[in-house]
């Protein structure tokens, strides 16, 4: 196995189960393995800003900040941050129509701005938990979804419809824009080019790091690239099927039980002493 020079995961339901502060048990792994040399680094469906917000209130440093699933990048090495890919209005009116079928409450952010069609306890919790600095506004009408470009919009909804709604999906000649599942109740789309995966080989040729030497850690499907693309791609134990199948390894428990920092502390810190 080749020496350990970045590690990077995934938030909620990876990290922490969803709108949970990182654990001082998790928070110990992360200083050791910057203690050790090793980069770590964030990616996300949320913004560049709510992940530096995380960093302040979580007390780390990253290398690397990936969000909106792949749609802008932090490179801490260098200071800079880049926004790369968005949705064009007609491809946001298409993903309304495609959602037509299923109840649930679409949400985008733009401009500090996240606009739905309802003030759920989901979209209030989203909001507290990055302490405000995204403002929710209900939209009058579904036509304020796709006024402007925007980075990804995501759709609450069932469990019970994820099936029909990724079958739906995959039978809808989309161009230029993707969809995939997020949670068990988040079904998101955004531009075909964004990807964890893309920007994780990005930073790394930027910086002469070998992702073979890259381990990553995820829970869905919009992970599945950043785990092809490391040299160890880790699947939590509570993942879907489909991020499980991509991965190289499964942890030994799920994210309720502080899963990943039980699988650093096992299988990458007790190796480096």
């Amino acid at each position: 196995m080749k020496p350990i020079q970045l590690v990077i995961c995934d938030i909620d339901n990876t990290l922490v189960p969803k709108h949970h502060n990182v654990t001082p048990r998790a928070q110990t792994c992360i200083n050791q393995l910057k203690k050790k040399g090793i980069g770590f680094g964030l990616a996300s469906g949320r913004s560049i800003d709510q992940l530096h917000i995380l960093e302040e209130m979580w007390n780390i440093q990253c290398e690397i900040l990936i969000g909106l699933n792949g749609s802008e990048i932090y490179d801490g090495i260098a200071g800079t941050t880049e926004s790369l890919y968005s949705m064009e209005p007609e491809w946001i009116r298409q993903c309304l129509e495609i959602m037509a079928p299923f109840p649930c409450n679409p949400t985008l952010g733009r401009n500090g701005v996240a606009y739905v069609r309802s003030l759920d306890q989901n979209v209030s919790s989203s909001a507290a938990f990055v302490k405000n600095k995204v403002l929710p506004h209900v939209v009058k009408d579904d036509s304020e979804f796709w006024q402007q470009p925007a980075a990804k919009i995501g759709f609450r909804v069932r469990a019970e419809d994820m099936e029909a709604i990724e079958k739906r999906v995959a039978e809808y000649p989309m161009s230029g824009f993707v969809g995939f599942k997020t949670e068990n109740t988040m079904f998101e789309f955004c531009n075909a080019k964004a990807s964890k995966g893309a920007l994780l080989l990005k930073f790394c040729q930027n910086h002469h790091i070998d992702t073979e030497s890259v381990w990553a850690f995820g829970d869905m499907t919009n992970d599945i690239s950043m785990l092809q693309v490391a040299g160890v791609g880790v699947c939590m134990l509570n993942g879907s099927e489909d991020a499980k199948a991509a991965a190289d390894l499964i942890t030994e428990k799920s994210v309720e039980d502080e899963g990943w920092a039980d699988f650093v502390e096992k299988h990458i810190l007790a190796k480096l002493d």
